[in-house]
């Protein structure tokens, strides 16, 4: 343990608030004036060690009349808080002690509370009086009594202060109640009948004070000054408030009427509060599931926080979507720690499934009988029934499961107060307003968990029969629990149907919800509840999200995609969210379980359908509108007016580094949107994809190439021969970059052709360049030369590409022909457009190539130099392909200055590097140069194989800048002489 973590341990900051509010750090007062500054203390103590974001504690301030500069105020009361902590522990304790975190802050110390304390005694004194030690109860009160100081949080302001206040209030309530019950028990009738004196005196609205004064008046043998009472109270609830006495309250007057008053002496004669009827202790729970699979770390953990002993047990809130196995989960949690909960384990389904939820006036009645309450004792009025259920269940060691929860607001009234019940929870919803309750969100099953379930289900012999299939079958289900359950339940009562045939069904996506249906029960139906509940806007939204096939989005292409604004975007994704209908992997992205989508797709009402190929469009129009943001802050002097004009103002990057991350993030995402837009997009959308496509190829961003020919030939189809040229043309670029296929040369001449017949000369432009890079790769560096210098030609005119991409482009390939002199011309060209167009990316290659140039023309040491300069001109473009070529060449200089040790690490991160993206020409040329530095250092056997990798590769693809490969391994290989 650290001296900073000793310091935090030995730290505890004590918060009185049962009065006017003082603040001790281990015994020293901290003088906190600011009310406001106080308030938010008070808010991060009373959940400490939890982060609580800043528009939350902003709202927990003011509410809906929020200054517009909450949050630097807030970050003000934070600052003179931490100064308190500073002048009261060691250096650096109030950053420690209060913590920020990612949009939130964090109280780090370990608070204690009068408040807590008093709600402590409270529950020992209520097991104390349960178990006859009235006279140990009593202390326990009287202790809790004399924290109170007065009215609790004074001059604390804010709507979390005011609710404090309220909540605080009933617990000085219950303490008196509990107080004078337990006087009452010690037989001090007199005390107790002075001390409610003072309670109708002033709370005289308050029923419960009334009928202790009855109880007690009526114990002491004061039976007409009971009836007194009753008939008071009923004149004062008539007059005042126009309202008949409770039904408690009436019933008491009943039995005091009837009873005949308790004889003097130290017998007591039992009150009408006694007189009640014994309890049953509830037992209804479903059947535990047999065959009950997986989340095996899940079920120990929580398993272990429901079943530890304690006074204060917790709130626990499985949620998920729909079909996940929440209720699965919980009754099997249930059983196994029902044994820890001798007043018993109840069952309720609160409806979140149906249309119309049930009331929870009608689930409290439910759970009041299930203890043994008759009809007749249950309050008409919702504040006394819950009441009366919360009185019910404070002092029992039972478990409630809450199935189905439609959401907090239905769920709150029915959860006990602190004390020994406990409660399972289970919602679609997220349950985030739970606040102090333990949320497990559940996310589908492991592989082998899905796998072991569907063996249970279907015969763990028949999969291993076929174990291609039934994988197949478990990607088909999502690994969704009911999914696989009702797969299971088809397959075991048709034992002749073959995997792979039921496999091939489900693979059919129009048809697989479908499949998964047997008897009553279905997937889709188990959707279907959840999306009942949305309204048209949130239904819109469900769809319209579900019919493009990215896999994920980002909020602002969501917001392209519905036509909105992104803080609405984001609203009705979270919203969806919540409602356990779409998820968020990470902040500000969004997908779908792929069975979800299907449901979307399939729920569509007829206008969403119209509006979804306007929805496809303007989805695109944002990529290809973000893709132009990026290629303007990466190459400013490149024009982007050959591409679609876009409408959208598209994703905005501040750094070069931020857009290469962006790309890499989305590169899913538009791959699969050019495979759709292929299948099912209109001419229109086609055009921007293609333009996409090739903005981005050009960038050196390669994705897919094969949606990208899909998207060619139906660009053909509709005739539109530019497009067709144009995506043909980013499709080659991503075979010749990507996987170094070197058969392109034709089909780049027939696009340059097509394009430059349409007077398309940007597009012939990046035809011409593509050339020569090919020429290039097959050592033709004459033929290279021809392309790229008719690629400037054309670029004057039309600025298509950048002409120092061009420009370094021709210093590599006067490298390859080993002409170092103009080498070095052409790489101080591409620099010095670089440097006007401030292109991380074309200062890269250039500087390669300057260095090896320049280690050529002798001088080692400023090589050296110019190849750090390039690594880290490639780092902060953060392009990995970029990087991975700069530190090739950085160990490829260092190979030949006779610093091989140093290079072997340096080349094996340019091979990591240029794996991780499609890169196949230069990844084959930092293997090269990785085995020859293993080679220059005495590891031959490691040094082998990756050149027979390369000679092997090398030769399949007609690279024969490679052949040196060859001759190495041969040299390395060819048995010596006898």
């Amino acid at each position: 343990m650290t001296e900073s973590d000793t310091a935090v341990t030995s730290s505890v900051l004590r918060l009185d608030v049962l009065g006017p509010v003082e603040v001790r750090l281990a015994e020293r007062r901290l003088s906190i004036s600011a009310p406001q500054t106080l308030a938010v203390l008070a808010i991060l103590a009373a959940e400490s060690g939890r982060t609580l974001s800043t528009p939350h504690l902003a709202a927990r301030l003011w509410s809906d009349r929020r200054p517009t500069s909450a949050f630097s105020v807030l970050r003000n009361h934070v600052h003179e808080l931490r100064r308190h902590f500073g002048a009261h522990g060691h250096a650096g304790a109030g950053t420690e002690w209060l913590t920020s975190t990612v949009g939130g802050y964090r109280l780090a110390l370990p608070v204690q509370c009068d408040a807590v304390t008093v709600q402590e005694l409270l529950a020992a004194a209520e097991s104390d009086r349960a178990s006859g030690a009235a006279d140990l109860a009593h202390e326990k009160l009287a202790a809790a009594k004399r924290l109170w100081r007065g009215d609790p949080l004074v001059g604390v302001p804010g709507p979390w202060a005011d609710k404090e206040r309220a909540r605080l209030g009933g617990l000085r309530s219950a303490l008196a109640e509990a107080a004078i019950a337990v006087t009452l028990d010690l037989g001090r009738y007199s005390a107790a009948v002075a001390e409610l004196e003072a309670l109708v005196a002033a709370e005289p609205q308050v029923e419960r004070w009334h009928e202790l004064m009855m109880v007690a008046l009526y114990r002491a043998g004061r039976r007409i000054e009971a009836l007194e009472v009753y008939r008071n109270a009923h004149r004062m609830l008539a007059d005042e408030l126009g309202l008949e006495p409770g039904p408690r309250m009436s019933r008491l007057h009943q039995e005091i009427l009837s009873a005949t008053p308790p004889p003097t002496g130290t017998a007591e004669t039992p009150s009408p509060e006694k007189e009640l009827h014994s309890r049953r202790i509830p037992a209804w729970l479903p059947t535990d599931i047999t065959d009950f699979v997986g989340r095996d770390e899940l079920v120990s953990e929580l398993t272990t926080v429901l079943g530890g002993d304690g006074d204060r047990r917790p709130v626990v809130a499985i949620t998920g979507m729909g079909g996940v196995g929440k209720t699965a989960l919980a009754v099997h949690l249930a059983h196994q720690v029902r044994r820890h909960y001798p007043d018993g384990v109840l069952y309720l389904d609160l409806g979140g499934l149906d249309e119309r939820p049930r009331s929870t006036d009608l689930l409290m009645g439910t759970a009041l009988r299930a203890f043994g309450f008759e009809p007749s004792e249950l309050p008409l009025d919702s504040d006394e029934r819950k009441q009366l259920w919360r009185n019910a269940v404070a002092n029992k060691r039972a478990l409630l499961l809450l199935d189905n929860a439609p959401d907090v607001a239905h769920l709150a009234p029915l959860l006990p107060g602190p004390g020994p019940a406990a409660v399972l929870v289970t919602s679609r919803s997220s349950l985030a307003e739970l606040f102090g309750a333990r949320l497990v969100p559940l996310d589908v099953l492991a592989p082998d968990a899905a796998w072991k379930l569907l063996a249970h289900r279907a015969s763990a012999r028949r999969l291993a029969g076929d174990p291609t299939a039934a994988r197949e079958i478990l990607r088909g289900c999502g690994h969704l629990p009911l999914a696989l359950c009702v797969v299971g339940a088809r397959l075991a009562s048709r034992p002749t149907w073959p995997l792979a045939g039921f496999a091939e069904r489900l693979a059919d996506e129009h048809g697989r919800l479908a499949e998964l249906t047997v008897g009553g029960t279905s997937v889709e139906h188990a959707f279907l509840a959840g999306f009942r509940r949305l309204d048209p806007e949130l239904s819109r939204a469900f769809v319209l999200i579900a019919n493009a096939d990215a896999p994920e989005l980002p909020v602002a292409a969501v917001a392209a995609l519905l036509d909105r604004d992104p803080v609405e975007a984001e609203r009705l994704c979270e919203t969806l969210v919540d409602a356990g209908l779409l998820q968020t992997p990470e902040l500000g992205r969004y997908r779908y379980h792929d069975l979800l989508r299907l449901f979307g797709r399939k729920v569509a009402e007829p206008e969403q359908r119209r509006e979804w190929p306007r929805a496809m469009h303007r989805l695109i129009d944002f990529y290809l509108a973000s893709v132009k943001n990026v290629m303007a802050l990466r190459d400013p002097n490149m024009s982007t007016e050959h591409y679609a004009a876009t409408g959208a103002a598209g994703q905005q990057f501040t750094t070069q580094r931020r857009c290469t991350a962006w790309i890499t993030t989305e590169r899913a995402a538009i791959a699969a949107l050019h495979r759709q837009v292929a299948d099912a997009g209109d001419a229109r959308t086609r055009t921007l994809a293609a333009d996409l496509a090739l903005a981005l190829a050009v960038g050196g961003d390669i994705g897919e190439h094969r949606p990208l020919e899909m998207l060619s030939r139906a660009a053909e189809a509709d005739g539109d021969r530019r497009t067709m040229a144009r995506a043909r043309l980013a499709a080659v670029m991503t075979r010749l970059i990507g996987t170094g296929d070197l058969t392109t040369a034709r089909t780049l001449r027939e696009v340059s052709a097509t394009l430059l017949e349409l007077g398309d000369h940007s597009g012939a432009t990046i035809a011409e360049v593509m050339l020569g890079t090919g020429m290039t790769y097959r050592g033709k560096t004459d033929a290279a030369m021809e392309h790229y210098l008719r690629a400037i030609d054309l670029a004057d005119q039309e600025q298509a590409a950048s002409p120092g991409l061009m420009w370094a482009a021709i210093a590599g390939v006067h490298c390859t022909a080993r002409r170092w002199p103009d080498a070095v011309q052409a790489a101080e060209q591409a620099l010095s457009f670089a440097g006007r167009a401030g292109s991380l990316r074309v200062e890269s290659m250039a500087l390669q190539e300057l260095a090896l140039a320049t280690l050529h023309s002798g001088d080692p040491e400023t090589a050296r130099a110019l190849c750090e300069e390039s690594l880290d001109a490639a780092r902060r473009d953060g392009r990995r392909d970029q990087e991975g070529r700069a530190l090739a060449r950085r160990a490829e200089i260092m190979l030949a200055t006779d610093d091989a040790a140093a290079a072997a690490p340096v080349a094996e991160a340019a091979v990591q590097a240029l794996t991780e993206v499609p890169s196949a020409i230069p990844r084959l040329r930092a293997m090269q140069v990785h085995a020859r530095t293993l080679l220059a250092i005495g590891r031959p056997h490691e040094a082998i194989p990756i050149l027979e990798e390369v000679a092997a590769t090398s030769q399949r693809i007609g690279v024969p800048i490679l052949d040196a490969a060859t001759a190495d391994l041969n040299t390395r290989t060819r048995p010596r002489a006898g």
